[in-house]
Parts: structure tokens; C-alpha cells; sequence
């Protein structure tokens, strides 16, 4: 009697867990009837009451999403899996750095560490030495500290190393003395080098360049406006700042409050100093003067590049300057001038575009000029320039991507980094006399998973407008094309940001337990080169998640999966595509994932960093730009009643550059109109940013929500929610 009464207690909790409701309401003090008229149009805002988080009644309904979040999330069976596999990561080492005196200087997290901690040697094989452990750092407060930055000085006697407390992202700066390992009394505060340019030394190590941030509190409107670059003596008071280049200081130079100024110097050797104006744009405005005019009251910035020349980064040699641009070549090209008498437009011409490539890097050795090809942002491969000859370097496997480090112009020294879906990321040493790599390792590789079985298919696949969008398709060779497979999809397309190849823990563990993971390269990203940015960019953005949407439907027409085995991700400005994907096909998904996600473009200016942001998306002040962000705006486009996937948004009240009220306006509009029963989750950390400073142990319960819904909501049998008791 027993027996048979729990059996049908079990069969009542599984049928009640089967057929739970996750449909809600949201309550009225969030919502009213809020209405803006842009350009004679008028556009109903129902939840722009979250917009105010100082509101305690407002964040009450944050705190209670977050709980709702918890709930169900921790109570996805399966979950557990992704913490072990992911726990048993060996060491991670990050932010590798060298001098120009061979000096190593990296961050260490062994896997029972929550912080990395920064660590030296001298040359490849010398003797680690701790440098610097943040665990150490005002230890008689509450706050946790993470290193998000170090830089050391030319002569390698000081580095200056960036703390950010409990997961935040505006930090505080300490000079350390490389050789007594001791801290110099003064700290810099209202710093953000990790976003924000780092900091650039002066050619004698006497001092830098740094951003410094006014305004700091995320509550107030001049918060992230007007910053201005600093120029730092050691041993000076931090508080007597020595404005070096800002927009009041230089009003003879076109800056907004919103823009970040920079000073850098490329090398202790070189003759000029550089400023530019940058922001949220592939392109930045440059100016030059000579390094002689340091401490002239006052500098003449000479014009050296414009937004229009299209130059992304450069060199210079003496009197010269080596530049990449796509001015004129989509796909770029390397060009020099002279410093004294430039001529940007008709340029010398070094390296040629190649229609099929991208050039996606190049640094300057003694040895030569060394520069990469890409192709669809999938495979790269190295040349070099010298004596007007070029050639290619065979480099030790394929690669998916290439980065190039060298020391300067004034050393042979060359390092490229390879990486790709199935190889870890590795770096060597070029040997110039032989052509040959040599492997640099900090440690022995402990990772001996084999990725042999693992199927890489690069395919283009066709548009709504008959463009042919690159698409990464990887999974398992076990893996049949029997319409029954879990993927994830994932997409960004802004910012001309390549999607590259690379092992990531996501990808791999959810292939791992069985799914395919798909990247597709979408228009407003940089695969395919300057017009592929432009090609999803303002006007033309619908393209990049009509992209998606064709990506999608492809992997349906050839038999890879369903609808209803379809989650789709992305992040930040990752959530324009998502957001409209779901919005424009929603029959399309069975689940959404977007974390900190910019959703409700059409408030994008009233952000933090949304002046930033009128560069990438446009300005509301304008009749044609208000109709591309409306366009563009998901949270807009949400209509009551339509069916929509279950959802996964995540947001961080310390978030500099997407504030947690974007994601929460889409989340309170999609709870209360979706017609379907599938969950809105919005999983708000009130203690976290935007996730580049997030310490190993939130990292690694973000990829096990992140996972765990994803295959719950694809119908993986492994992956299930434990309980029917769902707190409304």
C-alpha cells in the first residue's frame, strides 16, 4: 500500500512538473502608459518604469526575478555534470605579457583559486616568482579584488597593476616596484585601463598616460562623460591630475562628452606621440606631434588619420608610418607614408587587397613586415613582407585564427598565437634563420582530450538577399543528420567583431553531452571585411539577423535539427540579433540566451555609454537613424499574444555598458504578452558587471545555466526541471 501510494505521489510530481505553468503577470508599478513621440511618431514605452533603479519599489521586482531565476535554474537536473567537467580544468593562464629585457609576466589560477594572481619570470624557462596577489590587498575591508589589468614599465622597474572589487569594472590603480616587489604609497582611482586604452609609459618610465573617469556613479548623467586622459608622475599626488587631452582641454579637437581621448607612445625609441578620439567604432580620428613637445604648455595635434581612412591600427619607423586600412579595399591593404608630409589618400603601397581575404593582422620585426590572411573569419594563414617580396610562412597545423606579438621594430623577436574549433590556443616562436616554429609554453599542456572525433563543416549559405553567410557547423562524428539534434547557435554582428575559431568550454561540453554548436558569421561583423560591417550596420542592420534566420533555416532544410531542438545565443550587443530573431521568427527556436544583452535600442542613448554608441547605431535625433533603431529594437517588437521560446537573460547591476533595465524591459514585456507556456527567466546578479571581470566561480555557473537550459528547453533527457513549485 505504501509502494503503490508513493508511485502515484511520483506520477502526480511528474505530471504536475510536465504541464507547470510559466505563464505570469508582472506587477502594475512596473508598467504605465508611457508614450514618446519620435519625428511625429508616436511609440508606447509600457515598462519604462524599470529605467529607474533607484527606485526601491523598482529593484524589489529585480531582487524577485533574480529568486524566480534561482529557483528554477538550480533545480535543472543535470546541471551538476557541467560543474564537476568544468572544475577539472587544469591551470589558467592568462594575459601573458613580455618585456623587452625578456621578462614573462602573467596571471595564474590553479583550480582551487577564486582569483588569479600575477606572476613573472625571466625568459620562457626562468624561475616563476609571485609578483602580486590581490588576495593581499586591503585585506581589513569586505571586498574581493581581481587584477583586470598590469603593465609594466619599458625598463621593467615598475608595473602598474588595475584592481576591480566584486565583479566590478571601474577600478583603482598601484604602482608596484618590480624589484622589491613593494607598493608606491599612491593609488589611482576612477580608472578603467582594462576598457579604456590600459595605460601607455612614457619613453624614460617616469610616468603614463592614463584615462581617468570624472563621474563614477552609474545613478548620475554625467557617469562615463567627458573622461579625460592624464598624464601620471611617479610619486606625484593622484589627486593633483595633470589633464593632458580632453575635450575641454582641446576644443580644437571634434570630441563629444561621449568619446574616449588617448595619448600613446609606441615605442621608448620613436620620435612621435599619438592621440586619437575613439568609442564603439571600428575606426578612430588620430593625430601626431613630436615627442619633443611632451611638456609644451601647449601641443599642436597634427591630423594624421580621419574616421573615413578607415585605419585600424598602425606602426611607425623613423619618419615613416605602415598602415592597414580598408579605404578603398574592404578587405585592406598595407600602405606607408611619411610623418613629415603624409599622404593618407595615395598612400605607398605595400600589401595589395586580396579579394578573397581579409588581412586581419600585422606587426613590424627587424626582420620584416609579418601580416595574416583570413578567410571568412575561419582560416588564417601568414605571409611576409620583405624587400618588396612577399611570402608564406608554413606555420605547425592549420589555424583557424593567428595573432602576432612582437617586441617592436627595434628587435627580431616574433611570436604568433594559433588557435581553432577543435585546437587550443598555442603559441610559438619564430626561428627566421630556418622558417621554423618553436613551441613557448609556461606549463606543459595537461589537456589530453582528444578533439579527433570531433566533425568541423565551413559552409556558406545563402540569404534573404542571395549573400552567402559563413557558417561553422561542429559536433560529433557520431553525430547523424536525422532532424533530431540539440544545437546551439550562436551570433553576434557588430562592431565589425569576428566571430574566430577557438575551444571554448561551452561548445565543447555541449558537445560533449550530444549536441551540434553552430557559429554563424553574420553581417556587421569583420569576417568577411569593411563592407560586412557596413552590410549590417544603421540602415542595413536587419541583415545581420536575417542572416541568422537563414542560418537557421538551413540547418532545418538539411536535416541537422528542428525547430523545437534550436536555442539560439549571443551577448551584449549580441542581443540586437537574438532579440530580433525571436521576434521575427519565433516559430523558429525553442529557446533564447542572451546575456547582458542591449535589447530596447531605442533608449540605447539614455545608457551610460550610450553616446558611445550612436557611432555603431545611430541617434534618435535623427528622423532616419529613430526609424533604423526602431527597427533594430526587440523589446519593441514584442507583440501580445505571439508564441515566443523560452527564454534565459541575464543582467548585472554593475554593468557599465548595458544596464540591467535593457534586459529587464524586454523580460517584464515578454512575461506579460507571450502566448506561450515557456519560461522568462531574467537572472539579475546584483554584485557583477558586464562580465569581463567576473570572477572563475561565476564564470563557471553561468556556463552551467546557460547549458543546462538550454538542452532542458531542447528536450535533452538528461536535462529536466526537478520541481513544479514555481515561485509567481
Amino acid at each position: 500500500m505504501i509502494k503503490k501510494l508513493l508511485g502515484i505521489i511520483c506520477i502526480i510530481l511528474i505530471s504536475c512538473t510536465k504541464e507547470s505553468s510559466f505563464q505570469r503577470t508582472v506587477p502594475t508599478n512596473i508598467q504605465n502608459n508611457t508614450t514618446e513621440t519620435y519625428h511625429g511618431e508616436e511609440i508606447a514605452d509600457p515598462f519604462r518604469p524599470l529605467e529607474n533603479m533607484k527606485d526601491s519599489t523598482i529593484l524589489d521586482w529585480y531582487k524577485k526575478e533574480a529568486q524566480y531565476a534561482q529557483n528554477i535554474l538550480q533545480n535543472i537536473s543535470g546541471r551538476e555534470k557541467f560543474q564537476t567537467e568544468n572544475n577539472a580544468s587544469n591551470i589558467s593562464i592568462s594575459e601573458l605579457t613580455f618585456t623587452n629585457d625578456d621578462h614573462y609576466y602573467y596571471l595564474k589560477k590553479t583550480t582551487h583559486e577564486t582569483t588569479a594572481k600575477l606572476y613573472s619570470r625571466h625568459k620562457i624557462d626562468g624561475k616563476e616568482i609571485l609578483v602580486f596577489n590581490p588576495e593581499n590587498y586591503q585585506t581589513t575591508s569586505n571586498n574581493t579584488y581581481y587584477i583586470n589589468y598590469f603593465n609594466p614599465s619599458w625598463d621593467n622597474s615598475n608595473i602598474v597593476i588595475s584592481l576591480s572589487k566584486n565583479d566590478e569594472e571601474i577600478s583603482e590603480m598601484i604602482i608596484l616596484n618590480t624589484k622589491t616587489k613593494k607598493m608606491h604609497p599612491q593609488v589611482i582611482q576612477n580608472a578603467w585601463p582594462a576598457a579604456l586604452g590600459g595605460v601607455r609609459w612614457l619613453a624614460d618610465d617616469s610616468g603614463f598616460f592614463y584615462e581617468y573617469i570624472p563621474e563614477t556613479n552609474q545613478d548620475e548623467d554625467e557617469y562615463l562623460k567627458n573622461i579625460e586622459t592624464v598624464l601620471y608622475t611617479i610619486g606625484s599626488n593622484p589627486q593633483q591630475r595633470n589633464v593632458y587631452f580632453s575635450k575641454k582641454n582641446n576644443p580644437e579637437i571634434q570630441m563629444n562628452s561621449g568619446d574616449f581621448p588617448e595619448v600613446f607612445l609606441q615605442n621608448p625609441t620613436d620620435k612621435y606621440l599619438f592621440s586619437n578620439v575613439s568609442g564603439a567604432s571600428a575606426y578612430y580620428e588620430y593625430y601626431v606631434t613630436e615627442y619633443r613637445n611632451l611638456y609644451n604648455k601647449k601641443i599642436t595635434w597634427k591630423p594624421l588619420f580621419t574616421q573615413e581612412d578607415k585605419v585600424p591600427f598602425f606602426y611607425v619607423i623613423e619618419d615613416e608610418v605602415f598602415f592597414i586600412t580598408a579605404n578603398k579595399a574592404s578587405n585592406f591593404k598595407i600602405c606607408k607614408t611619411s610623418l613629415q608630409n603624409p599622404n593618407v589618400q595615395n598612400p605607398e603601397v605595400l600589401v595589395a587587397e586580396d579579394p578573397q581575404a581579409t588581412i586581419s593582422d600585422f606587426v613590424m620585426t627587424k626582420q620584416g613586415l609579418f601580416f595574416v590572411k583570413t578567410k571568412n573569419g575561419v582560416a588564417s594563414k601568414l605571409y611576409k613582407l620583405q624587400e618588396g617580396n612577399i611570402q608564406e610562412i608554413p606555420i605547425p597545423k592549420p589555424a583557424g585564427a593567428i595573432y602576432l606579438l612582437s617586441k617592436g621594430h627595434d628587435y627580431e623577436d616574433l611570436w604568433i598565437e594559433i588557435s581553432g574549433w577543435t585546437t587550443h590556443e598555442v603559441r610559438y616562436k619564430y626561428n627566421a634563420a630556418d622558417n621554423t616554429f618553436v613551441e613557448e609554453s609556461l606549463y606543459p599542456s595537461k589537456n589530453n582530450k582528444n578533439y579527433d572525433d570531433i566533425i568541423v563543416e565551413e559552409v556558406e549559405v545563402p540569404s534573404h538577399d542571395g549573400e552567402l553567410i559563413p557558417l561553422s557547423i561542429i559536433y560529433h562524428k557520431d553525430r547523424q543528420k536525422n532532424g533530431n539534434n540539440p544545437v546551439l547557435m550562436r551570433g553576434y554582428g557588430t562592431y565589425a567583431f569576428s566571430l574566430t575559431p577557438e575551444v571554448d568550454p561551452l561548445m565543447m561540453q555541449w558537445i560533449d553531452k550530444g549536441g551540434i554548436y553552430a557559429v554563424t558569421h553574420v553581417r556587421g561583423g569583420g569576417e568577411k571585411g569593411d563592407t560586412w560591417h557596413k552590410a549590417g550596420f544603421k540602415k542595413t542592420k536587419p541583415n545581420t539577423w536575417k542572416d541568422f534566420i537563414a542560418c537557421t533555416e538551413y540547418l532545418i532544410d538539411q536535416n541537422y535539427t528542428k525547430p523545437e531542438k534550436i536555442a539560439a545565443w549571443s551577448s551584449s550587443a549580441g542581443g540586437i540579433l537574438i532579440g530580433r530573431a525571436i521576434t521575427e521568427r519565433p516559430d523558429l527556436y525553442a529557446a533564447a540566451i542572451v546575456r547582458v544583452g542591449k535589447l530596447n535600442t531605442l533608449r540605447s542613448e539614455n545608457t551610460p555609454n550610450g553616446l558611445n554608441g550612436i557611432k555603431e547605431y545611430g541617434t534618435v535625433k535623427d528622423a532616419n537613424e529613430f526609424e533604423y533603431l526602431l527597427e533594430m529594437d526587440a523589446y519593441q517588437h514584442i507583440k501580445k499574444g505571439e508564441k515566443y521560446p523560452a527564454v534565459l537573460l541575464t543582467a548585472g547591476m554593475n554593468d557599465t555598458r548595458v544596464p540591467a533595465w535593457q534586459p529587464g524591459k524586454f523580460a517584464a514585456k515578454m512575461i506579460q504578452y507571450n502566448g506561450a507556456n515557456s519560461p522568462i527567466i531574467f537572472n539579475v546578479d546584483f554584485k557583477s558587471g558586464h562580465g569581463f571581470d567576473a570572477s572563475s566561480e561565476k564564470r563557471s555557473t553561468e556556463l552551467q545555466d546557460m547549458l543546462s537550459f538550454a538542452f532542458w528547453q531542447t528536450g535533452h533527457k538528461d536535462f529536466a526541471l526537478k520541481t513544479h513549485t514555481l515561485t509567481k
